[in-house]
This record gives structure tokens, C-alpha cells and sequence, in this order.
């Protein structure tokens, strides 16, 4: 009976060993892009959707903010045990997890315009500001389309889409919808005017993932994901950032539920 209750005491001391070893991980996270990752209140959509599925998986996550570029390069080094918002045709030393989130893109007009964009031809002639690096992100329909557009831009600045689409400086604002929304909020907070948006799908949504050095962990971090999506919790999270009267006014052709997109 000792031996046996010695044995049951050795496998215990094991396995918080072995939990206490895997506890904190260094996990590269992109500079802020809220709603998605909040640098300065270290919280977010995506970022409180990873910590919470590590958690759950018996794990905590140090945050390590830097470029979106250097996270793969940090992670591939070793200096990183993973990495977030990180789409799976990258070359990765390491292993890739589940879709954790998906952006979607639209085409966003104010509704007193009217305008109809059924299509990407329906871009033709427009004015039309976008983020950083659309042409190539978003493919060589819209690249063929903006290159007819009377005034076409990128920023970075994000934010000032919302502004300048307001102002009637532009028609047509191109950007990931729960972007717009939380800086459209802001605008409305800030001058008392409320946006009526239309938002027009053109755009496959784009899935990204959080790769892992560590292929238990990355197992894990599946689990925990899993588990957070069927308890409710994943919804929950989307919800403190987005409210569910500004997602009312997504166009009726968003899919009713997370697709199966390419990388």
C-alpha cells in the first residue's frame, strides 16, 4: 500500500513539475490594432481570446509587443514560444494552431449615399481610402479596380478613414469591419454624430492562427480553444468590444458563421 501511495505522490510531483516548467510563455503579439490587440490596457479581442484558451489550457501568457514582420523571425529564433496573428502559409519552425479569429474586409459607404457596390467594378470612378498594403493584401480584382478610382490612398492611420469617410472626403472606406466600428465608435463618442453605415462584402475573410515552438503546447492551446468556443466564452469576449446594435449594420450578405477560408 506505501508503495503504491508513494508511487500515486511521485506521479503528482511530476506533473506539477512539468506544469510549473510549461507555465509562462513568451508569446509575440503585434502593436496595437484594437478592437483586436490593445497595447496600452494589454487587452483586445485577439489577445484576450489566446490568453483566455492558454489559460484554460493550464498556462500563462507573457506578452512580448513588437511588428507583425519580427514575430516569425523572433519565434523561428527562439527567443519567442509563440506567436499570434500568423496565417499558416508562413514558414514557421514550430506548429500551427486552429483558426483563432478571422478579419473580414469590406467596402463601407455611409448609408445617405447609396451607393451599390455588388462588385468590384462597382469601384470603378470612386474615391476610395484603404489600409496599408490593400492593393496586394486584398488581391487583383480590387488592385485592377482602384487603378481606375479618381483618388485612391492608403494609410496606416486607421482612424482617419472614419474621418475622412464622414467628412465626404471619400466614398468608399476599405478596412476590416470590427476596425471601423470600434474607431467609428470613438468618432461618435467624440462629435456627437452618429454613422450609418453600409458595409458591402467583396472580400474573402482572412483566418489567422497563433503558432507554437512547442507541439504539446500547441495541442493544448487547441484544446483550450475548443473548449473556450463551446462554452460560450469565445462570443462573450467579442462581444465587450463590438456592440451588438453596430454589428446590426453589417450588410445581410456576411456569412452567418465563421467559413472555412484559404490561407
Amino acid at each position: 500500500m506505501k508503495k503504491v501511495v508513494f508511487s500515486v505522490l511521485c506521479a503528482l510531483l511530476l506533473s506539477f513539475s512539468s506544469v510549473s516548467h510549461a507555465e509562462d510563455l513568451r508569446i509575440g503579439v503585434g502593436l496595437s490594432k484594437p478592437p483586436y490587440v490593445i497595447q496600452e490596457t494589454n487587452s483586445g479581442v485577439e489577445l484576450d481570446i489566446v490568453r483566455r484558451a492558454l489559460e484554460i489550457a493550464g498556462y500563462t501568457m507573457k506578452p512580448h509587443y513588437m511588428p507583425l514582420l519580427r514575430i516569425p523571425h523572433e519565434l523561428n529564433g527562439g527567443s519567442l514560444d509563440g506567436g499570434m496573428h500568423i496565417r499558416a502559409h508562413l514558414l514557421i519552425d514550430g506548429f500551427f494552431s486552429e483558426e483563432v479569429i478571422f478579419y473580414r474586409n469590406y467596402a463601407i459607404t455611409l448609408d445617405e449615399k447609396d451607393l451599390r457596390i455588388h462588385g468590384f467594378r462597382d469601384l470603378e470612378g470612386k474615391t476610395i481610402i484603404s489600409f496599408q498594403n490593400a492593393r496586394k493584401f486584398l488581391g487583383e480584382q480590387f488592385a485592377n479596380a482602384v487603378k481606375t478610382s479618381k483618388n485612391y490612398a492608403e494609410i496606416a492611420n486607421q482612424e482617419l478613414q472614419v474621418r475622412m469617410l464622414a467628412a465626404g472626403r471619400a466614398q468608399v472606406a476599405v478596412g476590416d469591419f470590427r476596425i471601423f466600428l470600434h474607431f467609428a465608435q470613438k468618432f461618435e463618442e467624440k462629435f456627437g454624430v452618429p454613422l450609418k453605415l453600409r458595409f458591402h462584402a467583396l472580400f474573402q475573410p482572412t483566418p489567422y492562427r497563433t503558432a507554437f515552438r512547442s507541439r504539446q503546447v500547441r495541442d493544448d492551446f487547441d484544446k483550450g480553444l475548443r473548449q473556450l468556443r463551446e462554452s460560450g466564452e469565445y462570443e462573450a469576449i467579442m462581444d465587450k468590444y463590438i456592440k451588438l446594435d453596430d454589428l446590426k449594420t453589417l450588410d445581410q450578405s456576411m456569412p452567418k458563421s465563421e467559413p472555412k477560408a484559404e490561407d
